[in-house]
């Protein structure tokens, strides 16, 4: 009785776990109007940088626009085909789409502030 129950359990698990993934929201999708290295006293605190990113809030997004502080903390990546490998802030330039996850909840201005947790370059 205990192993059919852990059967079925497992069996659900397995099921429903792919639905669950594809249910995150990306934070914010679209183009950075404007990317700002920090300064060296930015710098010397860990930030990389802000971006002013704007878009289109879809069912899969929370925001359309947002001022976004880059840390030494942020996963930064560019898609390739189906992979995702490293990338930095000096690849994160006006006009090139990408998404981004906030790693914290934002300030209540407009737009927003956060900061990210990862960077997704998408390609051209």
């Amino acid at each position: 009785m205990r192993l059919t129950q852990l059967a079925a359990g497992l069996f659900a698990l397995i099921i429903l776990a792919p639905a669950w993934a594809k249910d995150e929201k990306v934070s914010i999708r679209g183009t950075p109007a404007s990317v700002s290295p920090a300064d060296e006293e930015g710098k010397k605190s860990g930030i990389l940088g802000t971006i002013l990113i704007e878009g289109k809030k879809d069912k899969d997004t929370e925001y359309d626009k947002a001022m976004v502080k880059v840390t030494k903390a942020t996963k930064i990546f560019q898609l390739v085909g189906k992979d995702l490998k490293p990338a930095s802030f000096d690849d994160l330039k006006p006009g090139v789409k990408m998404e981004i996850e906030f790693s914290g909840p934002p300030d209540a201005s407009f737009p927003p502030n956060a900061t990210a947790g990862k960077i997704v370059i998408h390609p051209r």
